[in-house]
């Protein structure tokens, strides 16, 4: 693994941890201002599989549309496992299908954009290695 693809992991993992503790912290009640709750999670979790099918396809030869969809199904799967526990009594949150439905939606959009960028960003990134060779 070159550190390109190290990094592009390492930001994953830190953004997903980052994800996983803003969605479980305890909220006074006025914390957030009112209606920011769903869009907030819609680009949460864009941004997730963005990075994540970011890093993927650093790792596989190909995106496929079977893998595309493997991504879209797990980050839509963690917003479920993520609103369910925010049911657990001591964290004083609330699940909602309103938000799962932003985080899956966010999940599509955020491998769509990628998806969108991917040939800029491949150029970018191989001009940036010539540099680094010369």
């Amino acid at each position: 693994m070159n550190r390109y693809q190290a990094l592009i992991r390492t930001a994953v993992i830190l953004y997903w941890v980052l994800l996983f503790t803003a969605t479980h912290i305890p909220l006074k009640k006025g914390t957030l201002p009112q209606g920011t709750d769903v869009p907030l999670h819609f680009l949460a979790y864009a941004g997730l599989s963005f990075l994540l099918t970011w890093w993927l396809s650093l790792k596989w030869d190909k995106l496929t549309f079977k893998r595309l969809f493997a991504v879209f199904v797990g980050v839509s799967l963690f917003g479920v496992v993520d609103e369910l526990l925010q049911g657990i009594s001591v964290l004083k949150r609330q699940p909602s299908l309103d938000d799962w439905v932003a985080d899956t939606v966010g999940a599509l959009l955020g491998i769509l954009l990628f998806l969108l960028i991917q040939k800029p960003l491949q150029r970018l990134l191989n001009r940036s290695q010539t540099h680094d060779v010369n």
